[in-house]
């Protein structure tokens, strides 16, 4: 018995400092085990339950909630805010002015960056892996995976948009952290109660946004580059 307590405890420092070293790398293998487990425990009968149960009011208020993971809005208003502080960096008067407006240039590109990388991701993805969406759940009794087919359930296009977009805010304005949280707890957890997305669908679309954006953040700063944030 000690030497097994023994092997335990070295195989857990060992996994410990593995994630320590590789945060980001353990938060997908984390959600890639968890999605599993949920597709082979929770997904279909909490989609079916909560297709036969859920409240006409919740999911009428769910319904417009989920348009805020739309992708287009987000990339306009980012392009957007990007050019106006290109804009008022180029107008700039004085040395202060030009580096704060070229920061937050360089703060909106962040996001954008975030945006696309996880979206161009999420959509490879959702294209080699091929889930079969609830409603065919639903409709057809049919509940698996078609790879290469055109069938996009996972990860949740949504779930990535809009936590990429709170992530990146988190740090380029983390004043209202609490804020970015709840809007995209609410738009992520809105495709599985519109039973559009299954619940792993939602948790690795969400996890894979997170990794990108503290990812894409190291890169902005390393080799001295200046910081992701407002000021």
């Amino acid at each position: 018995m000690p030497d097994v307590l023994d092997r335990t405890g070295q195989v857990a420092r060992r996994h410990a400092a593995w994630v320590r070293a590789r945060p980001l790398m353990a938060a997908v293998a984390y959600a890639a085990v968890l999605s599993v487990l949920g597709i082979l425990f929770v997904d279909k009968p909490l989609a079916l339950y909560i297709k036969a149960n859920i409240d006409p009011h919740t999911f009428g208020f769910f319904k417009t909630v989920t348009d805020l993971g739309l992708g287009g809005h987000w990339y306009a208003l980012v392009i957007v805010a990007w050019l106006t502080c290109m804009v008022r960096s180029g107008l700039a008067l004085t040395t202060v002015a030009y580096e704060t407006w070229r920061l937050r240039a360089r703060s909106a590109l962040y996001v954008l960056a975030t945006m696309v990388v996880s979206g161009v991701l999420v959509q490879i993805l959702k294209f080699a892996i091929g889930r079969l969406r609830p409603r065919y759940l639903f409709e057809e009794g049919l509940y698996g995976f078609t790879p290469f087919t055109g069938a996009n359930s996972f990860p949740s296009g949504h779930s990535q948009v809009i936590w990429a977009v709170m992530i990146a805010l988190w740090f380029v304005y983390p004043r209202y952290r609490a804020a970015y949280v709840t809007v995209a707890m609410l738009v992520s957890f809105s495709r599985v109660a519109t039973t559009v997305h299954f619940l792993s669908d939602w948790m690795m679309g969400s996890v894979l946004a997170i990794v990108v954006a503290v990812a894409v953040k190291d890169w902005f700063e390393r080799g001295g580059r200046p910081g992701v944030r407002l000021v």
